[in-house]
């Protein structure tokens, strides 16, 4: 298993933040103002796969301890989740555990902002990433965690994962969400796993969801704390 020092920060992934092509517009309604109700974007062996092979591909480490993690977050290989007016994070969830990719970092920024002009209510992220001794205690605990290692390790482990709560969004909201997660799927962008039991999507965000050639804007530090600062990283 690959060490934290094999990856190497570079500058246009670790301080900058970038505009990602905006996702084409969901529609909510047919012509007799019925809502429209996506099926479920459920998850299945073959996407947990796909995950740590695109994690691999993309050099993504698995984080051992929290030892690791805080290497990697003075790195800027990782960065704190992006929290504004639009996107909360679940009080339950550790400060250690409050951090993601950068590409992940802007994902969240541009979903939350198009989910809060809609609905003008945040979304909240319950899980981002996890240490390898964190996920192995999980495992005791919770029979549907993912394995800490192999081809279906949880892609928590390297940091770009985040799942969001479904629990509080209503139906039309649901709808929205798979309305604009698909596309982004059916690009190779992401992977989702939709779940019931643990009530939220489970999201993977792959490097791609950034165009290499983006022209960066202010940092991602300052999407963070305030919704005035996530209004000046935008604009």
């Amino acid at each position: 298993m690959s060490t934290p020092d094999r990856e190497t920060p570079r500058t246009h992934e670790t301080e900058t933040a970038y505009a990602a092509p905006a996702p084409t517009p969901v529609v909510l309604y047919n012509k007799r103002g019925r809502l429209i109700i996506p099926p479920p974007l459920r998850g299945s062996h073959e996407i947990l796969v796909h995950q740590n092979e695109v994690a691999d591909q993309d050099g993504l480490t698995r984080i051992q301890n929290d030892e690791d993690l805080m290497e990697m977050r003075d790195k800027g290989l990782l960065v704190a989740v992006p929290t504004s007016a639009a996107l909360e994070v679940d009080s339950r969830l550790p400060d250690n555990r409050r951090y993601c990719r950068p590409w992940v970092a802007r994902f969240l920024v541009n979903l939350a902002r198009a989910h809060y002009a809609r609905f003008h209510t945040p979304l909240q992220v319950n899980s981002a990433v996890r240490t390898v001794d964190f996920q192995e205690h999980l495992i005791h605990i919770n029979g549907n965690a993912a394995p800490a290692e192999g081809d279906t390790a949880s892609p928590h482990l390297t940091g770009q994962a985040v799942d969001l709560a479904k629990h509080g969004l209503s139906r039309t909201e649901i709808a929205w969400m798979r309305g604009y997660l698909l596309p982004l799927a059916q690009e190779g962008k992401i992977d989702v796993e939709e779940e019931f039991k643990q009530s939220c999507f489970h999201i993977s965000v792959y490097k791609t969801y950034v165009p290499s050639d983006s022209t960066p804007r202010r940092s991602i530090a300052a999407t963070s704390g305030s919704e005035a600062a996530l209004a000046t990283a935008l604009h």
